[in-house]
């Protein structure tokens, strides 16, 4: 049998005289001392997505926010608008997926052992959760809440999940796989599998009124209850699926046969939307609530084939035309700041009591597209000044964060 070394030297001497073949690398082992952790290799497709995802989020609010009612009902190219505006979550929650393990690749053994890094994603985690339930605070005052103690519909409009807080949640159930299964082979079938049987479930946890039998913060999490938008069910489907992919992509990074691999998502992502199209018409539906654009598992089939075609596309202007614009890759990148501040730009200024009154609470596409023109350019200025900003000087920024949430806390309890 030949030794490590002698495998080695056979496959230097097979590059050298077939360099045009792709030739499978052989296993390195690298000894790696306790509690280090190479740097995450950051790949640009994955920005891009989350970038993009950001940019018609910003449409997608300013169609749902200003588009009157009028225009939308019975109207075919609203019925496609809002099935693509549709996908931004789902590419986001996607996005989060795919991220947290190309990160924990880097970081596996320190987050397995609970070292320094874990305890650093879980403060980012706090945060994110901080920032989420702030922004559904009952005017900010604490003593709003010591008043009005017993107002269940003050605390189900404080409790309810939007999409930052499901992010949290499927995070945190993804690092509780990566836990338990300690591999990511294992993590990789595992978020497969889930992520099928989030979806099987769901109309049957649509149906069940929680909030009886649960805490009312934790039943908001696993079905509507006619507030929560992004309920773990189905939404959790998404941020699995991401995870499955970056395992796989991960593996073939390894094995040095990316465009395999980005071509096997697209064909996947073809067939899951052909398969999802044609099987609705069956004439079989599962127990629970019933609603092919809520609760189906056929429309999280169609959703995901579709992230996984534009996960394909999006590799392919990075790899293949070198085309990456830098603002949408930095938005992406940036994508707290982006999301929070947008979202207080358009409901809290823009159609707040006083420039509400001004500019109007309603206008029609060609409105809600120049709003959503200028809304997005200021967006991805932001992004690019703060990005260059936490890179310049990230002591200051880091200290003005600490002395934001601070502030945010003080706000709330002495208001």
């Amino acid at each position: 049998m030949s030794s490590p070394n002698s495998k080695e030297r056979i496959w230097r001497i097979a590059a050298i005289l077939a360099p045009s073949r792709s030739l499978p690398q052989p296993e390195q082992k690298v000894k790696v001392h306790a509690g280090a952790a190479t740097k995450a290799t950051r790949y640009g497709f994955i920005d891009l997505l989350r970038g993009f995802a950001l940019v018609m989020m910003v449409e997608t609010h300013v169609v749902n926010a200003y588009l009157p009612v009028a225009l939308r009902k019975g109207s075919e190219f609203f019925f496609w608008l809002s099935f693509v505006n549709g996908l931004v979550a789902p590419g986001f929650l996607f996005a989060a997926g795919f991220s947290i393990v190309l990160q924990g690749n880097s970081q596996w053994d320190n987050w397995l052992h609970f070292r320094l890094p874990f305890w650093k994603q879980m403060r980012r985690l706090g945060f994110i959760t901080l920032v989420a339930y702030y922004s559904h605070l009952e005017g900010f005052k604490l003593s709003r809440y010591l008043r009005d103690w017993g107002d269940r519909a003050m605390w189900t409009k404080t409790l309810q999940v939007d999409i930052l807080q499901c992010i949290v949640v499927s995070l945190l159930f993804v690092h509780l796989l990566l836990f338990v299964l300690r591999r990511r082979n294992l993590l990789a079938w595992a978020s497969c599998l889930l992520t099928g049987c989030v979806a099987f479930v769901t109309p049957w946890m649509w149906s069940r009124d929680f909030s009886r039998s649960l805490p009312l913060s934790m039943a908001l999490f696993l079905n509507p209850h006619g507030v929560s938008l992004f309920p773990i069910f189905p939404w959790l489907c998404f941020v699995l699926a991401g995870s499955c992919a970056a395992c796989f992509f991960l593996k073939s990074v390894e094995l040095r046969r990316i465009p395999e691999f980005i071509r096997g998502i697209a064909i996947l992502g073809a067939l899951m939307i052909i398969a999802g199209v044609l099987l609705r018409s069956a004439p079989y539906t599962l127990p629970g609530h019933s609603n092919f654009y809520t609760t189906s598992p056929l429309y999280v089939v169609i959703r995901i084939g579709c992230i996984l075609l534009i996960t394909a596309l999006l590799y392919h202007l990075e790899a293949g035309m070198q085309w990456v614009p830098r603002p949408i890759q930095l938005a992406g990148q940036e994508s707290l700041l982006v999301y929070g501040v947008h979202l207080w730009f358009i409901f809290a200024l823009l159609r707040g009591k006083h420039v509400g009154r001004i500019l109007g609470l309603e206008t029609g596409y060609l409105g809600c597209l120049f709003l959503s023109s200028a809304i997005i350019l200021l967006m991805l200025c932001l992004a690019k000044y703060w990005h260059a900003l936490k890179k310049g000087y990230p002591g200051y920024t880091k200290l003005g964060q600490t002395i934001t949430v601070l502030i945010m806390i003080a706000v709330f309890l002495l208001s």
